[in-house]
């Protein structure tokens, strides 16, 4: 890639154009450089090209016509090749200003442009004031400035990012799953944050057990592990950890269901989904209109023990079920995350049913866990980031988003110390407020321009003037939008093996099941 590209010639604001040099490529989407005066250097990106040339006009275009024959066809191409080439034609490219940095390197936001004809060039190591504001403690990708890659790595400041939420959309085939497994790889290598990740699909063990951190770093549930992964605890429940909540978020329950959920457990107190599973629908019914003068229909509560029926089979909830030298699988869970580890809760072998109702009941566990704390306390602990795929079903615009506990932690989990990162192929089905309150944006490839729209007008930065970039993304390029980078950044994910090799320096095989972690339970 060279330098040289070409020379400013029209500025209003951030609005610039600039002729591009003979021989010289520009792209859609390339980051350039204007050298000012001062050595001020003015940082642009190309989004539209024009041509013009003396011949633009109504006359030249008339004349050129004439040296065409009848059939439209060019009669003398040495003549043409006179009036279309040398100086007689030019491209121009339409860019809008990012940034600018002083002599010093300081970064400002657009504030003034640079002189008339200057000097712009392409992006290089040398540019140390953007590149170092882009470059985080959590690399996932190099820079993208066009249709090139730059060996320029990009990554986000999880201090910053983590526990104001982030949002990774993108179609099937967009690289969703390769973008997670990266992340959760940089946060194993950086010890300095925790990651739970509700794996709807059981996709990221076999990945992630390559990490040569696995054993110290990586921790795998499953309600039904198999028996030739050794590796993996077994995840059980006990009776007195399932709220009334955990069942309402799982299913569409009527309002007299509701109200027997949560009368069952006003009697019952942490008995109440025991003692339901106990005891015949009759009693129950008379055991309630005894205690509360209220009587319920036999399929109100008919209703009630399907669900918790299922649920029971499904997440191995027990009365008393044995834990591991004293300390049961949650509170080994949240200690985990404590500790910066990456904890991989795998929920492909239950129903739709059981995978909100588990994924509901630790989330909920971990935010009162940090809530509790003191601030002395919670200056101590790590941060903690939430991977929720498919987050339409528990955030969407017609869910009863402001009762669960994922919007909680959308809206209150910030001082907690607590991040949500929310993975969703039609980020058009999430509510408004949710995609108000998620300050980073990993927009991978969009089909649905109803998609790309929501993102545009919820972006905290602008991207309207990328829209031809975002519409032609290839699997594993994104857009970056962050609160603290000063425009939407490209990037061009790294692909999990390679990232691995090249950061570790080693071939890595998949985790071997002769290793052996207890087995922890409720």
């Amino acid at each position: 890639m060279s330098d040289y590209k070409g020379r400013l010639t029209y500025a209003k604001g951030t609005y610039m154009e600039f002729v591009v040099a003979p021989n010289q490529d520009v792209d859609f989407g390339d980051i350039l450089v204007v050298e000012g005066k001062n050595d001020d250097k003015f940082y642009i990106r190309a989004y539209d090209f024009k041509i013009k040339s003396r011949w633009s006009g109504m006359n030249g275009v008339s004349y050129l016509m004439s040296k065409l024959d009848e059939n439209g066809q060019v009669a003398n191409q040495e003549e043409l090749d006179f009036y279309l080439g040398g100086n007689h034609t030019v491209k121009i490219g339409i860019a809008e200003q990012l940034c600018y940095a002083d002599a010093q390197g300081q970064l400002f936001n657009p504030k003034t442009c640079p002189d008339f004809f200057c000097e712009v060039r392409g992006l290089t190591e040398g540019d140390t004031a953007l590149l170092n504001e882009m470059k985080g403690d959590l690399e996932i990708g190099y820079l993208k400035s066009g249709r090139e890659v730059l060996k320029l790595p990009v990554g986000i400041f999880g201090s910053k990012a983590i526990t104001e939420h982030i949002g990774i959309f993108g179609t099937t085939g967009s690289g969703k799953s390769n973008l997670v497994k990266v992340l959760s790889s940089s946060i194993i290598d950086s010890e300095n944050y925790g990651l739970l990740i509700f794996d709807v699909h059981n996709e990221y063990y076999r990945d992630l057990s390559m990490h040569p951190e696995v054993n110290q770093r990586l921790v795998v549930y499953n309600t039904s592990p198999e028996a030739e992964r050794e590796t993996v605890r077994k995840l059980a429940l006990n009776y007195n950890e399932v709220d009334p909540e955990d069942i309402t978020a799982c299913a569409t329950f009527s309002e007299p269901q509701l109200d027997a959920i949560y009368k069952l457990s006003s009697v019952w107190q942490d008995r109440w989904m025991d003692y339901i599973l106990k005891y015949d629908t009759e009693d129950i019914i008379e055991e309630i209109a005894g205690c509360t003068g209220q009587k319920f229909q036999s399929r109100t509560i008919s209703k009630i023990k399907s669900i918790c029926w299922n649920l029971e089979q499904e997440l191995n909830i027990s009365d008393e079920v044995k834990s591991y030298d004293g300390v049961t699988a949650i509170s080994q869970m949240l200690n985990d995350l404590e500790q910066g580890k990456v904890v991989l809760v795998e929920l492909k072998n239950i129903s739709t049913i059981g995978e909100q109702a588990l994924s509901t009941l630790l989330s909920k566990k971990m935010l009162l866990h940090y809530a509790n704390k003191t601030e002395a306390e919670r200056a101590q602990t790590k941060p903690v980031l939430i991977v929720l795929e498919e987050a339409h079903r528990f955030l969407g615009k017609k869910e009863q988003s402001s009762q669960n506990v994922f919007a909680r932690l959308v809206s209150e989990a910030r001082k907690f110390n607590i991040g949500l990162c929310v993975v969703d192929q039609q980020p058009r089905l999430l509510a408004d407020k949710v995609l108000s309150q998620l300050n980073t944006l990993f927009i991978l490839g969009l089909a649905s321009k109803a998609d790309r729209g929501k993102l545009e007008s919820m972006c905290r930065k602008d991207i309207l003037q990328q829209r031809n970039e975002i519409k032609n993304l290839d699997c594993g390029e994104m857009i970056v939008a962050t609160n603290y980078m000063r425009f939407a950044a490209p990037v061009k994910v790294h692909k999990f093996d390679e990232y691995l090799m090249r950061s570790h320096n080693t071939i890595t095989e998949p985790l071997s099941s002769t290793i052996v972690q207890p087995s922890l339970a409720i």
